[in-house]
């Protein structure tokens, strides 16, 4: 029959993930059962064990009538049989007095999942509320804490490992004692790899990276708060850079495990962990950013993309300038960009071909060069000033106007889907396809370099966000501190616009932050100013281009 020790007021552990362990009340159970299924079998044993703090508080033991026959073979594992339990309470007297015995704790068992689907079916059989999940599986647990000292994690083996005062018999009671037994080892045991409270606990329960669970101790120093880690291996080389609301939190999470082949590799290297305190969201995605140029890291998506990046150049100071593609904004002239990769710069130099006739052929041209015209001169689509079809001042007006025409677009937009429209009707599909994609890349750079001349050329930016935090910008960089060696505000090389590539992933990161956030400007060097023309077409184009594209892919997906 049940037996209590002394009386506590046990703590409602159930939504209280952050609860030091030790203030935790356990209730570590058993059961002999007359078979392995909850719907058809039958409890025919109980035994419990209470603990907080290591310290035992009371025992619960009673047989149950399970009233159905007890097979032979349960007998001759438990010992128990028909006549053992033919004058023992039905489950439905013992059900009130083990609630009551386990309200507030958190259920603990070896190979939790049967103890727990037994008891809480008969609960609900009998129209009780169930046990409040998750349990906590001391088998499952070992697997993370003693693996692999401890290869076999059945109840046997751990009281051996840990010297249990109490054995398995397979009685109920004995069997809940040892098993409290390997908790309290554990616990003690997890300390050592950071599970201090009940969420971890938890966690460590549910995990399945098991070959690197034990580096979970590597997170022991983080906060929990915002900021940016970074992965290192033994040699000190950065593997990862991410970023988190709570550093610790996230951290851990990693070796909870994760099905991903390359979190496994990742894993596997890691040696150490640094963590970066920030003080808002866009320090955090800031400084990710940058660290990530920094360092490139092997197993970051994004380390080396910006290697890809490209630009349209046009240089008045050449005698017939050209479109070109070039990787780095440098020197005189006009620039657009940056393009995500070269072949998108190039949709966009032909769209601005179509748009004039500036020469497209790549020979170096002086004011007096002179050769053979190409069919585009024949076309009209050419001012061919290789057989002098154009001087340098005539030519120098179609390149002042394409130049105007980068901050000014509405009449250049106009015309290209104006084009676009025209091969559809035509039923040009393949042509109209290739149309709307030249004009999707030339008006995605012109929105992009609409929002970084803001953010450049204005010198210093003093913002204030929703939340009332200040925010400064000095030439493009968010200025994180005075003293901090990461802070590339100080570095006046970027005062113009476009960015250069290795600059490009930090202004992106602060032109979609400030895109997404209402702030407030309550200071600038020099005052933010945009050309009117072109902005309401360009933004009205762009919803409807990429409306287009949704449209299509959903399509796509449906046949």
């Amino acid at each position: 029959m049940p037996t209590q020790g002394r009386t506590v007021e046990p703590i409602q552990t159930t939504l209280e993930q952050g609860v030091p362990l030790s203030e935790v009340t356990f209730v570590v159970v058993d059961l002999e059962t007359t078979g392995g299924s909850p719907a058809d079998s039958r409890i025919t044993e109980v035994g419990a064990v209470k603990l907080r703090g290591g310290e035992r508080l009371g025992a619960f033991e009673t047989l149950v009538n399970p009233g159905v026959a007890i097979p032979r073979h349960i007998t001759h594992l438990t010992g128990i049989d028909d006549r053992t339990v033919a004058h023992a309470p039905p489950i439905e007297w013992v059900l009130p007095g083990f609630a009551e015995f386990a309200r507030g704790c958190v259920f603990v068992a070896h190979n939790a999942r049967f103890d727990f689907t037994f008891l809480n079916v008969a609960f609900q059989r009998l129209d009780y509320e169930p046990l409040p999940a998750p349990p906590v599986c001391t088998a499952r647990l070992a697997r993370r804490i003693v693996w692999p000292d401890v290869p076999n994690v059945r109840l046997q083996t751990l009281a051996q490992y840990f010297r249990t005062a109490v054995r398995p018999s397979h009685r109920a009671l004995p069997d809940a004692e040892a098993c409290a037994e390997v908790l309290h080892g554990l616990l003690g045991l997890g300390g050592h790899l950071g599970i201090r409270t009940l969420g971890e606990l938890h966690d460590a329960v549910r995990a399945r990276g098991r070959p690197h669970y034990g580096k979970i101790r590597l997170a022991d120093h983080l906060p929990s708060s915002a900021g940016v880690y970074l992965f290192r291996d033994r040699d000190g080389a950065v593997l990862y850079v991410g970023k988190s609301k709570d550093l610790r939190s996230r951290v851990k999470s990693y070796f909870y495990g994760d099905g991903r082949k390359k979190i496994d590799a990742l894993l596997a290297e890691i040696a150490a962990v640094e963590g970066i305190a920030c003080g808002s969201e866009l320090e955090s995605l800031v400084l990710e950013a940058r660290l990530i140029r920094e360092h490139e890291p092997k197993y970051n998506r994004r380390g080396k993309t910006w290697r890809r990046y490209a630009y349209l150049k046009i240089d008045p100071a050449e005698a017939f300038p050209r479109v070109k593609v070039v990787r780095e904004p440098t020197g005189e002239g006009g620039f657009l960009g940056p393009f995500p990769t070269s072949s998108h710069a190039r949709l966009a130099k032909e769209a601005l071909e179509e748009a004039f006739p500036i020469r497209r052929c790549t020979k170096a041209m002086r004011a007096s060069t002179r050769f053979a015209p190409c069919a585009l001169a024949e076309m009209g689509r050419c001012l061919a000033p290789c057989d002098g079809g154009a001087d340098p001042e005539r030519y120098g007006e179609l390149v002042r106007s394409l130049l105007s025409s980068l901050s000014r677009p509405g009449g250049l937009l106009e015309a290209l889907e104006g084009r676009m429209r025209t091969l559809a009707d035509q039923e040009r599909f393949e042509e109209a396809a290739l149309a709307r994609d030249r004009l999707c890349a030339l008006a995605e750079a012109l929105e992009r370099s609409r929002h970084d001349r803001w953010l450049l050329s204005a010198g210093e930016l003093r913002f204030r966000d929703a939340t009332g935090a200040p925010l400064r910008i000095r030439d493009g960089a968010l200025a994180r501190s005075e003293t901090d060696p990461t802070d590339r505000a100080r570095d006046h090389g970027l005062v113009r616009s476009p960015p250069p590539r290795e600059r490009a992933d930090e202004v992106a990161t602060l032109r979609a932050w400030v895109a997404r956030h209402p702030i407030r400007l309550e200071h600038a060097d020099v005052p933010p100013a945009e050309p009117v023309d072109g902005g309401a077409r360009l933004h009205h184009l762009l919803a409807q281009l990429h409306s287009r594209e949704r449209d299509g892919g959903e399509r796509g997906r449906g046949d």
